[in-house]
């Protein structure tokens, strides 16, 4: 018996210890971020901004900090609750009918478990909150009414700029990194539609980074603790949202004139202005690293709903570095499987040459320029990345009798999907399922369905509408899918799409850190999802190194055979010998020759591998001599610019 006293005593005494040591740092920033979030968007006074409540949060931390058992820091949340003042009561009945699955950011779990830190009379308060919130119009959050030139689908009128520091001059202290934290989470948590296929659930990722904030060091290593929080949200509109004004997203913003494709499970060349670098090239390692290694590296810092269009953002991004003119050490496997060492020297592709570095490549190049064609066949072709909102009317009237069109959109269209469907569609009819956040409710949403077309359409369109897609199709483009795919019969063609539709909501975090997310849910009618998903094609098919070294668009190709028509895509390409440039390599002079026709104000531009022009001048006949003998030794890039806005650019190397 004695003993079994003796156990007891021991056991009271440690239970006491326990209790004394208190919650941990990290479980007290964890709650306290919960309950002040919920307190902003749910409280009569705060909601209403009545309160300073980021100055309550930042007067309170020091308190929440140092408090040394459960009883201490429940006084603390006591405190910043009593700032809030009284919540006002009230007298209505608000029947609690939305479904699950519109309101799963109103999550109130972690009030009302037992594992709770919270102390029961913290509890019954926000309880009281909870039980007598009623939607209301909130000054925190509103919908963008689109008269100011702010183009987000949600504004966040005090949170934008969130903080008035810059962190490279002004580096917030441990509180207002806090509260910078505290006001991206709460916003995610309420509003970001996709919480609940999120790979880690948005509260672990609270859990995981809030001591990570509140001990980061420096400015530069606070903006990439946020590429790293925002990793987490599984969006690819976020990780182009996400960036900083003063640093460079990883790896950096200079490349070397060389466009990749993941394709056959390699990084593939296809297209390079670089010597020894040739299309089709597969890239083994950069500097020293595997690109297998690479895709690890960067992993951390790129947001990214699947692994399609994560590895497309690796393509754009593996080459790039820091420094305007650095070099870099590729190994590349050619077409023999034989491996090269190449020198490449990264340029600033925006003053360089940004017609080379745009994300869409067509291996049959005529296709590049073009708005709409008819092709070999007399099948119809659409690239959507150049079609406008003016031209819509001509090109249905140039195709609607034609048997197939065929519409690219791998690439980001200019809106024009809705009037294309207006006038083809046979009937009025429903192409997506959207979920809204709703702005006096915090935390939940409503559908509604997307409709175009009439009934009795006198310009329907009965042909085969055929649409092609890929990685770099993204929201809007996917939007257009879901719209020009609800055509009767319409087959989508190619491979898995971006996985990131519905518009965004963006805002700072600091004067120089920005952030944002996909903000509407976009489901087909049926409710099956889109988010991560992308659109499905009905026949896949990707690009081979094979097809990219023949110059072959085996998508397009597809899409022909499913038209009726036996003719290869490499078929349209444009004419190699358009434009010749001799002798190459060169001494002292280049002539470019031109064996069409001149049109207009056709030019020629020369750069050097760091962008930088070296000539430039119009192109007044059809064969033109240029001097290059003062040039340097090396390799430069001739770009030529029809009347029409089309380029064309040819590697030159002087000798």
């Amino acid at each position: 018996m004695m003993k079994k006293l003796t156990l007891i005593a021991i056991m009271m005494l440690l239970g006491a210890r326990l209790y004394a040591q208190g919650p941990t740092l990290q479980q007290k920033l964890y709650y306290t971020c919960k309950v002040w979030g919920f307190v902003k968007y749910y409280h009569s006074n705060v909601s209403n901004c009545n309160v300073n409540w980021d100055s309550v949060l930042v007067a309170v931390l020091p308190t929440i900090e140092s408090a040394a058992n459960d009883s201490e820091f429940n006084d603390a949340l006591d405190t910043m609750l009593a700032a809030a003042g009284p919540m006002a009561l009230s007298t209505t009945y608000f029947p609690d009918t939305l479904p699950a699955n519109l309101k799963y950011n109103r999550d109130w779990g972690w009030i009302d478990t037992s594992a709770s830190v919270l102390r029961s009379d913290v509890q019954i308060q926000l309880d009281t909150i909870r039980n007598n919130f009623r939607p209301h119009t909130e000054c925190w959050v509103e919908n963008n009414d689109y008269t100011t030139s702010y183009e987000g689908w949600l504004i966040f009128p005090y949170d934008n700029p969130e903080l008035n520091v810059n962190t490279t001059t002004s580096y917030p202290d441990e509180h207002h990194r806090l509260l910078m934290f505290f006001k991206y989470w709460n916003v995610v948590r309420y509003f970001y539609p996709y919480t609940y296929i999120l790979d880690t659930p948005w509260n672990t990722t609270l859990n995981n980074y809030v001591l990570e904030v509140a001990n980061v060091n420096n400015a530069q290593s606070l903006y990439k603790l946020y590429l790293k929080i925002a990793t987490e949200l599984n969006d690819v509109h976020v990780f182009g949202l996400t960036y900083s004004s003063e640093y460079q997203q990883l790896p950096g913003f200079y490349l070397p004139y060389i466009r990749l494709q993941y394709v056959d499970g390699q990084y593939v060349v296809v297209n390079s202005l670089v010597a020894g670098v040739n299309i089709g090239d597969a890239i083994i390692s950069v500097d020293g690293q595997t690109t297998a290694q690479w895709e690890d590296s960067l992993r951390p810092y790129y947001s990214s709903g699947n692994l399609s269009v994560f590895r497309r953002d690796v393509c754009s991004d593996i080459l790039g570095r820091q420094n305007n003119g650095a070099h870099e050490t590729l190994v590349v496997e050619d077409n023999s499987g034989t491996y090269h060492t190449v020198t490449a020297t990264c340029v600033n592709w925006y003053t360089g040459d940004p017609s080379f570095f745009q994300n869409y490549i067509y291996p049959a190049d005529s296709l590049n320029t073009i708005k709409w064609t008819t092709l070999s066949c007399d099948i119809g072709y659409v690239n959507m990345g150049n079609l406008q909102d003016s031209n819509v009317n001509q090109m249905y009237n140039d195709l609607r009798n034609k048997s197939a069109i065929i519409f690219d959109i791998r690439n980001y269209p200019n809106g024009t999907a809705w009037d294309i469907a207006n006038l083809m569609y046979p009937s009025h009819r429903a192409f997506s399922k959207l979920t809204t956040p709703d702005v006096t409710y915090p935390g939940t949403y409503y559908w509604y369905y997307d409709s175009l077309g009439s009934n009795a359409n006198p310009s329907a369109y009965t042909g085969k509408v055929i649409i092609l897609m890929n990685e770099q199709t993204q929201s809007q483009a996917e939007f257009s899918c879901m719209i020009l795919g609800a055509m009767p019969g319409a087959v989508k063609v190619g491979s898995q799409t971006a996985g990131a539709d519905g518009n965004v909501s963006y805002w700072n975090l600091s004067q120089d850190l920005y952030t944002g997310f996909t903000t509407l849910g976009v489901f087909y009618p049926n409710g099956d999802s889109t988010q991560r998903i992308g659109i499905i094609p009905d026949t896949v098919v990707y690009a081979t190194k094979a097809g990219i070294r023949a110059g072959d668009d085996e998508v397009l190709d597809k899409a022909l055979s499913i038209a009726g028509c036996t003719l290869q895509a490499n078929s349209f390409r444009a004419p190699a010998n358009a434009v010749k440039v001799y002798p190459n390599p060169a001494t002292d002079e280049v002539t470019v020759e031109v064996t069409a026709t001149l049109t207009g104000a056709e030019f020629i531009s020369i750069f050097n591998t760091v962008g930088q022009k070296m000539y430039s001048a119009p192109m007044q006949f059809n064969k033109q001599t240029i001097r290059v003998g003062n040039f340097a030794a090396g390799v430069y890039i001739l770009q030529f610019t029809g009347a029409n806005g089309e380029k064309k650019t040819v590697k030159v190397i002087k000798e």
